[in-house]
């Protein structure tokens, strides 16, 4: 039986951290298979039991729904989800399909909970705190009811995925497996990223003031904190606990996109939500703190000590903010992990798709502009098997899975392995060269496998903070980044403060499977300065399609947990990490690299000031050079796997 997922059926909450594309409303293809099955409901009608209160260790209590699967006459296992994202929403009690009813109609109870100081849960709500020791009590009360069999798997998306690692953290003896999907927001320290949420490249996420302003809210109406369950339920259709500003739709309105799109010009951008309707939230606490404030590690951030001892299913796709953070937790969970079978039970699965997409994928998938091919994936089959393996006990349940697996572009399948990187990936360096200049797409920059000895010393560009780079398509008004889908980018080439190098038309294709990034030679008349780089993939129709994109704040290019100016004219040598991709350029295409000093209004812009930059209104202009002689050699560095591979 197929089932079809209607458009209504998810929770717009659910993908906070992307911009209008992706915050737009889900369908969910669901046909029939090469790859992709369902999701078709289990054997079991559902039964709801709402609003149990859970008491913390400090005598808050959390609400939190139990979907059970009538007719099961033993103890269960439990998938559990935490969530800031209302859990009344559709996503979990919808009337067609939800996530909450197809696990209980597979024989697990299914328990979602509001986090602490969201929707029904009272306590104080503090952006990603407390979900250590709040997932590790839950965790015990869950095992410790007459319905449970002391099995609990957690998931969720996003930030639903982060409240998942941090309770992995707890090191819980209950909590058996793990399904986080797309949880890079939980990343701090580790393996040197400082990524905390929604930094890059030691840069904000503009559009996170976005989510603040909707999603973010500190404060809800709630009835007193000693009613019974009883009570609750006599009264809680009644109100309604959110501020008026948090609905889906505002979400993705297109005017107040418009607002927040003018918003993000204005400076001090910390005073961004000035002007909005929007309820108390920690936008300006979580906008001013430095990268190294301890502030984050209280929060249990992952670091590069973090423990964890739980099996987990890493969900992700090419797409997304933090697909590198991803395999960066896979593979310390698969080094670190304190038991063997944790260790040995590390699985990674990445889809073409944006942030918290995977399960959209169909025969035709399209990412942007881009048809990807048939990406169809048994994702649902391959969540219930999982939890089949850890919860009930079922040691043939995952049936040889492969550890890797994930969707080529290009090539437009899926593959497989036993290890990220691949084995015997080579890194093959692109060097830069021009003749008369590289600027637009117009100019001559050239991406070339051996240095050349000729051409120009260096490219020269104008950054300018007050008219910066900007992902926006002035014809369409469409966000063209690389975040939202594969674009077509000529028109933001056309530019003269974007430099441009390209290869020749391949005469085969390249594999570029794996992490990427740039060693550029960098001067520049500012002290501090931003680095904007995304790879393309030129199709010969001339079509510019974004494949992944790396940013670095100068003032951190020695590492994130320091700031070191720039010294105006000297010449630093700088790597900038491109992320991860798998994308085939195919024969007759080309490689593409784009260097910026802005991605407005995927976040701040640099004031090049050298200052705070959050509470800065003035900034100057930057002029910046890209050096590619024999004594720098500036290239891009990319992950080529072997045909025969």
């Amino acid at each position: 039986m197929r089932r079809e997922v209607t458009p209504g059926s998810w929770n717009r909450h659910e993908t906070p951290f992307a911009l209008l594309a992706v915050l737009a409303t889900l369908a969910l293809p669901v046909t029939g298979q090469v790859a992709q099955v369902g999701p078709e409901m289990g054997p079991y009608e559902v039964r709801l039991e709402r609003s149990h209160f859970v008491e913390m260790r400090d005598g808050v209590r959390l609400s939190t729904d139990l979907y059970f699967p009538k007719g099961t006459d033993h103890p269960v296992g439990t998938v559990l989800v935490r969530t800031p994202y209302d859990k009344s929403s559709a996503m979990y009690r919808g009337e067609g399909f939800s996530m909450a009813r197809f696990f209980a109609s597979h024989g697990f109870v299914f328990a979602v909970q509001d986090k602490r100081g969201k929707y029904e849960s009272h306590g104080r709500y503090l952006t990603t705190d407390g979900d250590i020791e709040d997932g590790d009590d839950t965790l015990n009360w869950i095992a410790a009811q007459p319905w449970s069999n002391g099995n609990v798997g957690m998931m969720g998306c996003s930030y639903p995925g982060f409240t998942t690692m941090m309770a992995a953290q707890s090191l819980n003896p209950n909590l058996v497996a793990i399904i986080p999907q797309a949880a890079a927001m939980a990343t701090g320290s580790m393996g040197g990223r400082y990524s905390y949420l929604w930094r890059r490249g030691g840069t904000v996420n503009l559009s996170m003031a976005m989510w603040h302003s909707m999603a973010g809210s500190k404060v809800f109406y709630r009835p007193p904190p000693d009613l019974s369950r009883e009570e609750f339920l006599e009264i809680v259709d009644h109100f309604d606990p959110k501020p008026q500003s948090m609905n889906a739709e505002s979400m993705t309105d297109p005017a107040q996109f418009e607002r927040f799109k003018q918003a993000f010009l204005e400076l001090p951008f910390i005073d961004i939500l000035e002007d909005f309707d929007a309820p108390p939230n920690d936008w300006r606490l979580m906008t001013s703190l430095e990268l190294d404030d301890p502030w984050w590690d209280e929060r249990g951030y992952l670091s590069d000590d973090a423990r964890v001892d739980v099996p987990a299913l890493h969900i992700n796709s090419w797409r997304d903010y933090g697909v590198a953070e991803t395999f960066l937790h896979f593979n310390h969970f698969r080094e670190n992990a304190v038991s063997r079978s944790a260790r040995e039970n590390q699985y990674v699965i990445i889809a073409p798709t944006s942030h918290c997409t995977s399960e959209t994928v169909s025969e035709n998938t399209m990412v942007g502009e881009l048809n990807v091919g048939d990406a169809r994936f048994d994702y649902w089959g391959t969540y219930v098997r999982w939890y089949d393996r850890w919860l009930n006990g079922n040691e043939n349940a995952l049936a040889d899975m492969p550890h890797v697996q994930y969707y080529n572009v290009g090539a437009n399948e899926w593959r497989s392995a036993d290890q990220w990187p691949l084995p015997d990936t080579e890194y093959r360096r692109y060097y830069l060269s021009s003749d008369q200049g590289a600027n637009s797409r117009f100019g001559d920059g050239r991406l070339l496998t051996e240095p050349e000895p000729d051409g120009r010393d260096s490219d020269v560009y104008v950054y300018d903070p007050a008219t910066p780079f900007t992902t926006y398509s002035a014809l369409t008004g469409r966000d063209l980044d690389v975040w939202n889908g594969a674009f077509d980018r000529r028109e933001l080439e056309s530019r003269n403060d974007v430099l441009i190098y390209s290869t020749e038309a391949l005469e085969e294709a390249v594999d570029v499977t794996g992490p990427m990034k740039a060693v550029l030679y960098v001067s520049s008349s500012a002290v501090d300065t931003d680095l904007d780089l995304t790879l393309v993939d030129v199709f010969p129709d001339g079509r510019a399609m974004g494949v992944y994109e790396g940013t670095l704040r100068l003032r951190h290019r020695e590492g994130f947990d320091r700031k070191v100016l720039m010294e105006p004219g000297e010449i630093y040598e700088v790597e900038v990490d491109l992320n991860v991709t798998s994308n085939t350029f195919l024969k007759g295409h080309k490689i593409r690299l784009e260097i910026a000093s802005s991605r407005y209004p995927n976040h701040d812009r640099n004031l090049n000031t050298g200052g705070n930059n959050y509470d800065e209104s003035e900034g100057i202009v930057a002029t910046n050079v890209i050096h590619h002689t024999e004594e720098h050699p500036s290239h891009l560095l990319l992950p080529v796997i072997p045909p025969s591979q």
